[in-house]
């Protein structure tokens, strides 16, 4: 590389630290979900295992590297995990960007300038997702730094590709699982190429890259009872949804012609590589590969309900071979072509329709940056950097007082529920708490417990010895397991009835409002005895040892990968237990241990 080409590609490389900087500082904001993530670190680091409520073992969290990297993190820097978070998303965005540049500029070992990185950075969900508290900086590190070693493997600085970088290689592509499950097609294919290449050292590939996916796999069954983190169990992908998918990514490409881009790109990249040859070829139709079949899978189980998110590592891997690419004269016209498609992208940003939100619609496809500052108050452009700047929601006001006055009483469960207003006002709402069963119970075991779908901005803001659940499923096992509704939101399509609820919670079911079905809960409570519920509830609660670790293996292998409820809890049941029930006893008080008292 001479001097002109190093010149420009450091220069590249300073506008993209310079703009994935800027691009994610002045965007800058903490989700819901993220607060999730957070949950889990404040118990780790309180010494309660990697969970999201004390005493329940279940991985709330899709990223299992990123909550150990904010863990360390903050036991380091004793800071607040919110900017703990902040400040690690936004580096390893920016150090992804710097080393995709980089890589792409030793890949074409010419003068080049800066290409894909403008694409990708222009659009608002990659800004915004550079923080958010989500592992997707994380993620898109993970995917530079693959493409670095695939270069440095293709075309080593002096003689052929060596063993050791394989070896790097092969050590990285392990570590795909454990920073997103769908990463593993990366990992994987690489892992397979790397064992035809080097096919006599074959021993030394595998020695690198399976034994800390391979263990942490181990613990993972053994502990959680699954085999893949428990939010993959909630948002099953057994399904197709190809409609909602290409709904979800017009809904992306749209708004900003995307596509027009993309075309441009992918006319650059055909290119430059008409003519090439060996390891750079493979490398560069690896790439290409795994993010089309990576984007083939997010249209196929139907996108998400955040706006780009879930198209944001495929671009990214997309773009990778394209970062930057050199300089001659009719690519510099496309390329001045993609920056002002870029300064427009950036001027225009991505609006929120206020008048729809307002009008209480509020499912879909939503930009959740722009949501979340819209509903907690904040001024426009902004967004919610704390879990407490979530209390100004509609729903989470009274949060705090609910939870002392339900501590204060001995209450056993948080409901919420909506007021009567006169017709016009805005929309009110109130938390209450019921009653704890004088019983004996082992389900007097639970501490005050609250369910609602927002698991990060009600878990942030209580104390970790009070039980946060969701309704449909990312921390909660029965949820996981119920039916998915069809009509349901993408990804939060489970969903766990009232009566299920407080089944599960040390609530007396003979004390609650009368338009609760006391009949239906004492059912529920019922069909948490029944062998097949029990083992679910057993394998997340019941105290660990040897044998309760193997049980839990031989369960991620039967019950765990396959096992779904039915939401009506009188199918579990027998009629003399029917009987009972209707005649006004709980005898769901009775009867094996699904509920352990926990220390926090």
């Amino acid at each position: 590389m001479n001097r002109n080409a190093r010149l420009s590609l450091l220069a590249s490389m300073l506008v993209a630290g310079v703009f994935a900087f800027w691009g994610g500082w002045t965007r800058r904001w903490m989700s819901d979900d993220g607060l999730i993530v957070l949950r889990t670190v404040r118990n780790l680091l309180a010494g309660n295992g990697p969970v999201f409520n004390a005493g329940e073992r279940v991985e709330a969290n899709t990223s299992t590297l990123w909550q150990y990297v904010i863990a360390a993190a903050a036991w380091v820097t004793r800071a607040r995990l919110e900017d703990v978070a902040m400040w690690l998303a936004l580096g390893f965005t920016v150090a992804a960007c710097v080393i995709a540049v980089w890589a792409a500029g030793r890949f074409w070992s010419d003068t080049v300038l800066p290409f894909g990185v403008l694409i990708y950075l222009a659009l608002p969900p990659a800004r915004d997702f550079a923080t958010s508290g989500l592992e997707w900086g994380l993620s898109i590190f993970w995917l530079a730094a693959w493409w670095a070693l695939l270069v440095r493997w293709a075309k080593p600085v002096n003689g052929p590709a060596s063993v050791r970088v394989a070896s790097w290689l092969a050590f990285l592509s392990g570590l795909s699982w454990l920073v997103r499950p769908e990463l593993a097609l990366y990992g994987g294919v690489t892992g397979l190429v790397l064992l035809a290449a080097h096919s006599r050292q074959w021993w030394r590939i595998l020695l690198v890259a399976l034994p800390v996916p391979a263990t942490y796999q181990v613990f993972r069954m053994g502990y959680y009872g699954l085999l893949t983190p428990h939010t993959a169990v909630a948002k099953s992908a057994a399904a197709s949804d190809w409609g909602s998918g290409f709904a979800y990514l017009w809904d992306f490409a749209g708004p900003y012609a995307l596509w027009a881009a993309a075309a441009a790109a992918l006319g650059v990249g055909v290119a430059l590589m008409i003519g090439s040859y060996g390891r750079e070829r493979t490398i560069v139709l690896l790439v290409a590969g795994c993010g089309l079949v990576h984007l083939v899978y997010v249209l196929r189980v139907g996108g998400d309900f955040m706006h780009g998110r879930m198209l944001l590592l495929p671009l990214f891997a997309l773009l990778l071979p394209v970062m930057v690419v050199p300089l001659t004269r009719r690519i510099g016209v496309v390329g001045l072509v993609v920056a002002a498609w870029s300064g427009a992208i950036v001027a225009k940003a991505h609006p929120i329709d206020t008048a729809r939100l307002d009008a209480g619609d509020q499912l879909g496809i939503v930009d959740e940056r722009e949501f979340w500052g819209w509903a907690t108050k904040q001024e426009p452009g902004q967004a919610p950097h704390y879990a407490e700047d979530f209390l100004a929601w509609k729903v989470m006001p009274d949060w705090p007082t609910a939870i002392g006055e339900a501590t204060r009483d001995g209450g056993a469960q948080l409901l919420l529920a909506q007021l009567d207003t006169p017709s016009g006002a805005p929309e009110k709402y109130d938390w209450y708490h019921l009653p704890r069963m004088a019983s004996d119970s082992d389900l007097g075991n639970h501490p005050l417990t609250a369910y609602w779908i927002n698991l990060g901005m009600t878990g942030m803001n209580a104390g970790l010895d009070m039980r946060v659940l969701d309704t449909v499923g990312l921390a909660t096992p029965l949820a996981a397991r119920m039916p998915r509704d069809p009509n349901g939101r993408i990804g939060h399509d489970r969903w766990l009835g009232l009566e299920w609820q407080i089944a599960d919670t040390a609530a007396d079911a003979d004390a609650l409002p009368e338009w609760i079905d006391r009949t239906r809960v004492k059912q529920a409570r019922a069909a948490l005895r029944t062998s097949e519920i029990r083992e679910l509830l057993a394998s997340s609660r019941e105290p660990m040892s040897p044998g309760r670790f193997l049980k839990n293996v031989k369960f991620s292998l039967t019950g765990g990968r396959s096992l779904q409820l039915d939401d009506d809890p009188s199918t579990y049941l027998d009629q003399p237990t029917l009987n009972s029930i209707d005649a006004g006893e709980d005898v769901g008080l009775g009867g094996p241990q699904v509920a352990w008292s926990s220390s926090f």
